[in-house]
């Protein structure tokens, strides 16, 4: 702009003050922070002492129900809301200072947002031009003077009335498009779309539906009797309230709807005449809030069912070690040993929310209990397979018996010996069979037992809960090896 000058030679401020325009800056609060001699003649201040400083209708008061005050603090807002430069055509305000007879001029004004060099917003400068003209009126006729003031008065009041119309009318257009509802105006016995928000729309998967009936826009929800229910409200002028509705909508780029949960009222739109012309829509989406709820009702009935299976698991271990042992020294050792590894497969279940145990973290929690964390001396492998907690507690038990044994007589006794745990799921559908095979290595040899003792019955039960499960032992040369063989379905089936 100021290529062909040298701006350090120049005073802006010289420039500024000595514009013939008359100019004043507010900032973002509103408050006056510089005008030009221009702008003080103008409004009949004799230095810019008396208004710089000062909040701007502290400087020039008017009544915020006056229609000067609404005009100019509509277009003040609207630069500060949007950054963008706004004009009044013809505005009446009284600039006569606090305690003075009031001095009604009228005035056209600009109004500019200011940045600074970063681009940031920081003042509004207004340019004011007076246009009264009630001196030249005064020279005329006192009727022509009467007759035009007249016509000029309510010329401008009904600018300043239309102002306000439009300014109201974007407001409650930009309040119903915003909503964090969603909105939707219905007209006729057919349940035409008048009006649909933003909201409206994102839950119906961005579709067009203003100028549509409903059938039209939303063919999916028509054997779902929401046509019905407006039918009702229509013909009964009374309105519908629904709470968590579940309703099958079509989301964009999905082939089948998909299932949503709605709070929503119906209200009923009269004429005049008392009569139904419409239907107002009003609702929210409520689907996450009542998934929350359903999956913490999951949550408690699975906790209930784990408390329950667990107490059972330890009734057992108790029983059965005690029945087994010879002495309560060596009972009580036993006892702890196998409810750490009961306590173990417990933490790692209620970490889940689906009742669901993955068996490779079932396998490595156990081993790890005697190993140190290191599974230096196991080889766990197998596909990811989950199991439900009765079946994961059971589970977690055997291979707990099998690592203890393998740490006082196995494998898991001498310093070179291994462990190998794999697993896997096989069969039709209908017919699909768990199979788990653990496996000794180079340790040292092993023989049958005497007699079964609460760990080798504890193994030989099987997995709790399933249709069917077969456990096999077998002592070969280099280690033992046990077989658990199940039907996979029930496994996933959490017991009652």
């Amino acid at each position: 702009m100021f290529r062909n000058a040298d701006l350090h030679a120049l005073d802006l401020g010289a420039l500024f003050d000595a514009s013939p325009n008359a100019y004043v800056i507010f900032d973002e609060a509103l408050m006056i922070v510089g005008c030009n001699r221009a702008y003080l003649k103008e409004v009949g201040r004799a230095s810019s002492n008396e208004i710089v400083g000062q909040y701007l209708f502290d400087a020039f008061p008017s009544s915020p129900d006056s229609a000067s005050y609404r005009l100019l603090r509509r277009s003040l807002d609207k630069v500060l809301a949007n950054h963008e430069q706004d004009h009044i055509a013809v505005i009446p305000y009284d600039t006569s200072e606090p305690g003075q007879p009031p001095n009604m001029r009228y005035w056209s004004a600009t109004h500019t947002p200011i940045f600074d060099r970063d681009g940031v917003f920081r003042y509004i400068l207004q340019h004011t031009v007076d246009v009264t003209e009630l001196q030249r009126l005064r020279e005329r006729g006192a009727h022509e003077l009467f007759v035009e003031a007249g016509v000029l008065h309510r010329a401008r009041q009904v600018q300043a009335d239309n102002q306000a119309i439009n300014a109201e009318r974007e407001l409650l257009r930009d309040m119903f498009k915003q909503a964090p509802g969603f909105i939707g105006v219905l007209a006729g016995p057919a349940h035409t779309f008048i009006q649909a928000n933003d909201a409206y729309t994102d839950l119906v998967g961005g579709r067009e539906l203003v100028g549509l009936t409903v059938a039209e826009a939303l063919p999916e929800v028509v054997g779902q009797g929401f046509i019905d229910l407006l039918d009702a409200v229509y013909a009964s002028g009374e309105p519908y309230i629904g709470k968590q509705v579940p309703v099958m909508l079509r989301q964009a780029g999905e082939a089948a709807p998909s299932k949503r949960y709605i709070d929503f009222i119906y209200q009923p739109i009269l004429s005049e005449d008392g009569e139904v012309s419409g239907i107002f829509v009003q609702g929210h989406d409520v689907t996450e809030q009542v998934e929350a709820e359903r999956m913490q009702s999951l949550r408690h009935r699975e906790l209930g069912h784990r408390l329950k299976n667990q107490l059972a698991m330890v009734q057992a271990i108790v029983n059965q070690t005690i029945r087994a042992s010879t002495d309560l020294s060596t009972a009580g050792s036993t006892i702890a040993g196998r409810l750490q590894a009961l306590s173990r497969a417990h933490e790692s279940l209620i970490t889940g929310t689906t009742g669901l145990t993955s068996v490779g973290e079932i396998a490595r929690t156990t081993a790890e209990i005697h190993d140190h964390g290191s599974l230096q001396r196991f080889r766990i492998e197998g596909p990811p397979v989950e199991i439900a907690s009765r079946s994961a507690l059971s589970l977690s038990l055997i291979l707990h018996e099998l690592t203890t044994n393998a740490v006082k007589y196995g494998a898991l006794s001498n310093e070179n010996g291994r462990v190998h745990v794999t697993w896997d799921v096989a069969g039709d559908e209908d017919t699909r069979r768990f199979t788990l095979v653990w496996r000794e290595v180079d340790g040292p040899p092993v023989s049958p037992p005497s007699r079964n003792g609460a760990g080798t019955r504890l193994i030989k039960a099987g997995l709790a809960g399933t249709v069917s499960s077969d456990v096999t032992v077998s002592f070969d040369v280099t280690g033992i090896v046990c077989r658990i063989d199940a039907d996979f379905a029930s496994m996933g089936e959490e017991a009652d």
